[in-house]
């Protein structure tokens, strides 16, 4: 094949594919601009609710916990806790029930609430009906366009999929066919002073270019997630069903954990679904970044500790890169400087479904 049928080849690959999936593409680059900044957000927006004044020790979980259920309603069972260590901070009882076979997003969720309590007095600070809040509904979007698993799943998946073959193929027809400067400036420049139809060509063009590793590792990072390659297997370790049931020693599995990593920023208290399912503890050792984190499995039963995760250092470079695949994905792997990026970026994949589609149209009108 020559050259120039080969670009004519990829050229129509990178149309098609633009055309199919451009719709979605916008969808997710709006949505992860947006959601870039969602923890920022929150403490403007949700101060109230996320902030109380701080006293000389928190009440026991094993205290906060039945307040929270009772807040919570016997029909929806709590199955997560946020416990932040910062002082002044609330902590947060999530209770999360999804049907993943259901059509559309508000069959999706059967549930979905949130209670914040005051960890120093026990008091309810607020309850939240977390199905219609703004970040969950923008989440859903960018995660399964409102159509739940089944059906919004997939075409997220597969869009993505032709947006990395549309960003491999963009770089091919960028590519410029001598290195003379005049035509470097036309591939490395945007002409902001041209008509319409060149500065949308160099906007498509010049801001494809300096865009595509990071995007292309948002992307990457995004399929991560839709193929389930960050997805830990199903644990092998479980409870020892032969004690007898009671009150589960929350408090001694929390304090083990603070224990063994004191300089904890929060905890993620994972209840046990299953009669045989493990206590498991996550201690974030940073706010904003998520990898930085200590996991444990704790007997529901008797609070004794199964497992012990390590530290992040600790870890294989595969492992690593799994747990560091949701901050590349947000880019908060780089704190606040990576988010800005990723917001930015999140910016520029919307916007080149838009500036691809005027070329075509405007060619399409010409001819």
């Amino acid at each position: 094949m020559s050259p120039s049928n080969f670009k004519r080849t990829i050229r129509q690959i990178h149309l098609w594919l633009g055309l199919i999936s451009g719709l979605v593409v916008f969808i997710l680059g709006i949505t992860g601009a947006v959601y870039a900044f969602q923890d920022e957000i929150k403490e403007l927006v949700y101060k109230d609710r996320l902030h109380v004044a701080p006293a000389k020790s928190r009440l026991p979980l094993s205290v906060l916990l039945p307040i929270a259920e009772e807040a919570m309603g016997k029909d929806h069972k709590i199955s997560r806790a946020e416990l932040s260590q910062s002082a002044g901070r609330t902590y947060m009882f999530r209770a999360l029930k999804v049907d993943k076979k259901a059509f559309g997003y508000w069959n999706y969720y059967q549930y979905y609430d949130k209670v914040y309590l005051n960890p120093y007095t026990g008091k309810v600070v607020f309850k939240e009906n977390a199905k219609s809040e703004f970040f969950t509904v923008v989440l859903a979007l960018h995660m399964n366009l409102l159509l739940g698993d089944a059906v919004g799943h997939f075409i997220i998946r597969w869009s993505v999929v032709c947006f990395v073959i549309l960003l491999l193929s963009g770089m091919v027809l960028w590519w410029p066919k001598n290195w003379k400067l005049k035509q470097l400036k036309k591939s490395f420049q945007v002409k902001w002073n041209a008509k319409f139809k060149r500065l949308n060509y160099d906007m498509h063009n010049v801001f494809g270019f300096y865009s595509f590793l990071i995007l292309m590792v948002i992307a990457l990072t995004g399929l991560m997630w839709s193929f389930e390659l960050t997805t830990e297997k199903k644990a092998k370790i479980l409870s020892d069903t032969t004690q007898l049931p009671g009150l589960m020693p929350v408090d001694p599995i929390l304090d083990q954990a603070l224990k063994a990593a004191p300089k904890t920023a929060y905890f993620l208290y994972n209840f046990p679904a299953a009669k045989s399912g493990t206590v498991n503890v996550s201690a974030y050792q940073d706010e904003m970044r998520m990898y930085d984190r200590q996991q444990y499995k704790f007997d529901r039963y008797t609070g004794k500790l199964l497992q012990d995760g390590g530290s992040f250092d600790q870890q294989s470079v595969g492992a690593k890169l799994i747990a560091m695949n949701y901050d590349l994905h947000t880019g908060s792997v780089l704190g606040m400087t990576g988010k800005i990026i990723a917001f930015f970026a999140g910016l520029i994949a919307a916007g080149l479904p838009v500036t691809g589609f005027l070329i075509w149209w405007k060619r399409g009108k010409h001819k």
